[in-house]
């Protein structure tokens, strides 16, 4: 039995994909160990990220297989489309991301007044 602590990540156990949306990145990660860099594109067609990828058929362990995906991903409001970058790592992972812009808002705390009269007409506080 594997330990809990050196666990993959679920998506990439199911072959699927991963959004994140972190303070100041935005990411992608998507499971395409099936594929080469050459049978994969990655482009960015308005407010969303487009990935295909396609393998014409090939012999593996159980036969001939052909496979081919599409995804599709809405970048963020607050992601310039043109810093957005991908790579591929030596297990099979295609990373997706951007760097979020920061605002320009500073953090405040809002305070909480009390009232005195009901939020809702006709109840009681106990």
């Amino acid at each position: 039995m594997r330990s809990p602590f050196f666990r993959m990540p679920s998506w990439l156990e199911t072959g699927l994909s991963e959004m994140r949306l972190e303070k100041d990145k935005f990411s992608v990660n998507l499971d395409v160990k099936h594929f080469s860099p050459e049978e994969l594109k990655v482009k960015v067609l308005g407010d969303m990220i487009e990935i295909h990828g396609k393998h014409e058929e090939r012999q593996d362990e159980h036969g001939f297989i052909a496979r081919e995906f599409s995804r599709k991903y809405r970048i963020p409001a607050d992601v310039d489309p043109l810093t957005i970058t991908s790579s591929l790592s030596l297990d099979g992972v295609l990373t997706v991301s951007a760097p979020r812009k920061q605002s320009d808002v500073p953090e405040r705390s809002i305070p909480i007044t009390r009232e005195e009269k009901p939020a809702i007409a006709g109840s009681q506080r106990k």
